[in-house]
């Protein structure tokens, strides 16, 4: 009979152990299509907005301006530097989504960063004519040859409400 009881024990713990195996595997999966199959997350969009003609001469009439910027932790306790300014909509159409790119430059004036970021989504209320609005744009990854000074910052892409 303890014959019978080892083979039963034996059974029971290849089973426990396939079963941990195979929930192993299962949750690396799901983490492997989470980390590298969902694209980018967060404001970074991998779809550009439309910038044709009717949109680049539409950006002469946005202003952006008011920039400062600043250094903070994050929940990791990461150093973030966070580019804050105001974008103002002085044409006469309502703005439904905007992005802008930011290049960051060392000291021979050479872009060491350019990203692109969206400031107005597409889940946010139109910028209207004549209305302003904050934003800020955080970066957790700046080059250590930036020049520390401000980068430029341009309209890339609109979408009109």
């Amino acid at each position: 009979m303890s014959d019978e009881s080892q083979t039963s024990r034996d059974d029971r713990n290849r089973f426990g152990i396939a079963l941990v195996a195979a929930a192993a595997l299962a949750i690396l999966i799901v983490l492997f299509f989470y980390l590298f199959a969902s694209g980018p997350r967060g404001t970074s969009r991998s779809v550009q907005l439309p910038f044709g003609p009717p949109e680049q001469a539409y950006a002469s009439r946005i202003t952006l301006g008011d920039f400062s910027m600043s250094r903070a932790e994050n929940f990791v306790h990461q150093e973030v530097t966070m580019l804050s300014g105001v974008v103002a909509n002085l044409g006469d159409r309502a703005l439904g989504e905007m992005e802008l790119t930011i290049e960051f430059r060392d000291a021979l004036n050479q872009v060491v960063l350019r990203e692109t970021r969206v400031v107005l989504g597409a889940q946010a209320i139109p910028l209207a004519p004549g209305q302003r609005r904050p934003f800020t744009i955080s970066f957790e990854h700046i080059p250590a040859d930036w020049n520390r000074q401000q980068p430029s910052v341009r309209v890339s892409g609109l979408r009109f409400a």
